[in-house]
Protein backbone atom coordinates (compact mmCIF):
# COMPACT_ATOMS: atom_id res chain seq x y z
CA UNK A 1 0.00 0.00 0.00
CA UNK A 2 1.53 2.99 -0.48
CA UNK A 3 0.15 6.43 0.50
CA UNK A 4 1.05 10.25 -0.43
CA UNK A 5 1.18 12.00 2.98
CA UNK A 6 -0.38 15.73 1.35
CA UNK A 7 -3.37 13.55 -0.11
CA UNK A 8 -4.43 12.20 3.28
CA UNK A 9 -5.09 13.70 7.01
CA UNK A 10 -1.72 14.00 8.66
CA UNK A 11 -3.47 14.79 12.15
CA UNK A 12 -5.63 12.86 14.67
CA UNK A 13 -8.29 11.55 13.76
CA UNK A 14 -6.17 9.85 10.39
CA UNK A 15 -9.59 9.63 8.54
CA UNK A 16 -8.08 8.89 4.86
CA UNK A 17 -6.36 6.40 6.53
CA UNK A 18 -8.03 2.47 6.71
CA UNK A 19 -8.48 0.98 9.80
CA UNK A 20 -6.41 -2.38 9.89
CA UNK A 21 -3.47 -2.38 8.44
CA UNK A 22 -2.64 -6.13 9.87
CA UNK A 23 -0.01 -7.55 7.61
CA UNK A 24 0.74 -4.30 4.97
CA UNK A 25 3.79 -3.30 3.90
CA UNK A 26 3.14 1.04 3.75
CA UNK A 27 5.42 3.31 1.56
CA UNK A 28 5.09 6.97 2.71
CA UNK A 29 5.65 8.65 -0.31
CA UNK A 30 6.78 12.54 1.34
CA UNK A 31 8.19 12.91 -2.31
CA UNK A 32 4.78 15.55 -2.89
CA UNK A 33 5.10 17.47 0.69
CA UNK A 34 6.08 20.29 2.64
CA UNK A 35 8.02 20.55 5.88
CA UNK A 36 4.90 20.96 7.94
CA UNK A 37 3.68 17.46 7.02
CA UNK A 38 7.09 16.00 7.49
CA UNK A 39 7.37 17.49 10.96
CA UNK A 40 4.36 15.58 11.56
CA UNK A 41 5.64 12.15 10.34
CA UNK A 42 6.30 10.92 13.81
CA UNK A 43 2.69 10.74 14.96
CA UNK A 44 1.44 9.33 11.44
CA UNK A 45 4.09 6.42 11.70
CA UNK A 46 2.87 5.32 15.97
CA UNK A 47 -0.53 5.49 14.44
CA UNK A 48 0.19 3.31 11.94
CA UNK A 49 1.94 0.63 13.33
CA UNK A 50 -0.94 1.26 15.73
CA UNK A 51 -2.84 -0.16 13.46
CA UNK A 52 -0.83 -2.98 12.76
CA UNK A 53 1.50 -2.46 9.65
CA UNK A 54 4.27 -5.22 9.10
CA UNK A 55 6.41 -2.71 7.46
CA UNK A 56 6.70 0.90 6.98
CA UNK A 57 8.85 2.20 4.13
CA UNK A 58 9.45 6.34 3.61
CA UNK A 59 10.27 6.99 -0.09
CA UNK A 60 11.73 10.79 0.27
CA UNK A 61 12.53 11.79 -3.45
CA UNK A 62 10.80 11.94 -6.82
CA UNK A 63 12.13 9.36 -9.71
CA UNK A 64 14.58 10.79 -12.19
CA UNK A 65 13.09 10.03 -15.56
CA UNK A 66 15.36 7.82 -17.58
CA UNK A 67 16.85 8.72 -21.19
CA UNK A 68 17.13 6.65 -23.74
CA UNK A 69 20.04 4.31 -23.05
CA UNK A 70 18.23 3.30 -19.78
CA UNK A 71 20.56 5.90 -17.93
CA UNK A 72 19.28 8.13 -15.65
CA UNK A 73 19.24 11.63 -17.27
CA UNK A 74 21.23 14.41 -15.70
CA UNK A 75 19.70 17.10 -13.80
CA UNK A 76 18.96 20.33 -15.37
Amino acid sequence: MKLRINQLSTAPPYIDLPNDLTGHAVTLDLSHCDDDHKAALGELINEIRGRGAARIVIADSPREPEGRSGRRAAAA
